[in-house]
């Protein structure tokens, strides 16, 4: 009786304990079957990321081999041949120099740096444009520039001497401008270099190549400058007196009224604005040629004759065609990047990087 007693307590106890070993066991189990499937995970992971880290070295080595190239490949550009109008003599200047100086003596350092890079990739396109000019017509100097009189492009030394005090702001801002996009170029549907003309103010808005110098180029035809009447010196007056004007129209062969209120007669003006046709007395000459005759800013001009002198007012400076630097500022003041002033400008033009 005691012994069956005692097997029905053993028995009780089993039972009773039976679930909960039962429960352990299933805990094991679920923790095992966890910690396989979180090592499979970190296998996994760690799969992933060497996979990743190998792509990402292939990408690198892919792109410093790009680089490379590219840096061979600039490395190979011939350096432009420029003649130094004052000393007469030829230097050679590597293309990053070039466009670094052309910069520093183009447009005003207090410009943006937008404004900034649109004046070095404009002054890149032009000297390229000359070169390949210069080559078919076998000249020995690619174009020329006047370094002592800040005209064109200055050396390092130079602007140095001219900025002072400022030299470290200036230059290093020009130079940081530069070095961003001295690499590219603007170019036209043929992936040509254009002629990037560039002047200092419009008179609102810019002139074609056809009407300045008589030969159409796709890309520089008018477009809005609206920001230009912003510009110092946006409008000027120069007054000069009958004798002066007389001998400067000396070497036209006019022959001129007695009266100097009858003298001029402006004829045409362009949808830009600029005078294209003026009669001079008894000659009919162009606004162009009437500027250069008399020295005026800009070919957009009015003529007046007050207290014995003539009054020409013009606006703008320079002869109008492709980039206005300081249209340029105004826009990258606006948000504008230097692509999209460039493209803004330069009608129909891309901004790229220059292949060989």
């Amino acid at each position: 009786m005691k012994i069956t007693l005692a097997l029905a307590g053993l028995m009780a106890v089993c039972i009773a304990l039976f679930p909960m070993m039962c429960k352990r066991n299933a805990e094991k189990i679920v923790q095992n079957t966890q910690t396989i499937q979180q090592n499979a995970l970190v296998q996994e992971r760690r799969e992933e990321s060497k996979k990743q880290q190998t792509a990402e070295k292939e990408e690198k080595e892919s792109e410093n081999n790009a680089t490379k190239g590219e840096e061979k490949e600039s490395a190979d550009w011939k350096p432009f041949r420029i003649l130094d109008r004052s000393s007469g003599k030829i230097r050679e200047v590597s293309v990053k120099d070039y466009v670094t100086g052309a910069v520093c003596s183009e447009m005003p350092a207090t410009f943006s740096s937008e404004a900034l890079k649109a004046q070095a990739v404009s002054a890149h396109t032009w000297a390229l444009y000359c070169q390949g000019q210069a080559e078919k017509n076998g000249q020995d100097y690619d174009f020329s520039a006047d370094p002592e009189n800040w005209q064109g492009y200055v050396t390092k030394e130079q602007a140095k001497e001219r900025f002072g005090e400022h030299f470290s702001e200036y230059w290093g801002k020009v130079s940081r401008a530069a070095d961003e996009v001295w690499e590219e170029i603007a170019v036209d549907s043929d992936r040509e270099p254009i002629v990037a003309a560039y002047h200092a103010i419009s008179s609102g808005r810019t002139e074609s190549a056809e009407n300045v110098w008589g030969n159409a180029q796709s890309c520089l035809v008018p477009a809005d400058s609206s920001g230009d009447i912003h510009a110092p010196g946006y409008r000027k007056t120069k007054t000069i007196s009958p004798e002066e004007v007389k001998q400067c129209l000396s070497e036209t062969g006019a022959e001129l009224p007695e009266n100097p209120q009858e003298w001029f007669s402006i004829l045409e003006r362009s949808g830009s604005g600029y005078v294209t046709a003026v009669q001079a007395g008894n000659k009919q000459l162009s606004g162009l040629q009437l500027r250069e005759l008399l020295g005026l800013r800009s070919s957009d001009f009015e003529i007046s004759f007050e207290n014995g002198a003539f009054c020409f007012t013009t606006l703008g400076y320079g002869h109008g065609v492709g980039l206005s630097q300081y249209g340029a500022d105004y826009l990258a003041r606006q948000g504008k990047n230097y692509r999209e002033i460039l493209e803004h400008y330069y009608v129909g033009a891309t901004v790229q990087k220059r292949r060989l």
